[in-house]
């Protein structure tokens, strides 16, 4: 890989197609599934990365989240992530939202007081809005104060897709 050079590639799921993207250091964004393969595409041609990759690549975070999203393994807090370009408010936001457990969930408020700023919940909702590496910083584990399910997906309302996450996460941890 050369320096600076980001690079993207997409895969097939059982929750649909799902597109990444990665510098040198790790991984800097991951989309959410897409039943259609060119809206997949879509959402890669607004990336930086302007290198498609089909080789070896990304092979361990391919067969990472393919565990997870089958039921399978939930360890993606090993995968290396480039957020070098994000505010400090959001790395630490979102270093505690991978903290979060398995099947787990916390609210905005949590995250906040967990960050050293706990009215700052408005300001981890803003975090977990300028996600681009969901998934693998879980951030449909983070719920409003009052126990409902809030927005997820940049800008999209996909409350389904973060409902079924919670599902497949909460079926993991009663059987392990």
């Amino acid at each position: 890989m050369k320096p600076d050079n980001l690079y993207n590639t997409k895969f097939e799921t059982l929750f649909g197609w799902i597109a990444l993207e990665r510098s040198e250091r790790g991984i800097t964004r991951c989309s959410l599934p897409e039943k259609q393969e060119s809206k997949c595409m879509q959402e890669i041609k607004g990336w930086d990365s302007k290198h498609l990759e089909t080789g070896g690549l990304f092979s361990k975070e391919i067969e990472k989240l393919h565990g997870y999203l089958e039921g399978r393994s939930y360890s993606l807090k090993d995968i290396a992530l480039d957020v070098s370009k994000a505010p400090p408010f959001y790395k630490t936001a979102w270093a505690i939202c991978r903290s979060i457990g398995i099947g787990s969930t916390k609210s905005y408020k949590w995250v906040a007081g967990k960050s050293g700023s706990p009215k700052a919940s408005r300001a981890v909702g803003q975090a977990m809005a300028n996600n681009r590496i969901t998934l693998i910083i879980p951030c449909h584990r983070v719920i409003g104060a009052n126990g409902n399910l809030t927005g997820f997906g940049k800008g999209k309302t996909r409350l389904d897709l973060k409902l079924k996450l919670l599902e497949l996460e909460k079926e993991y941890v009663s059987k392990h």
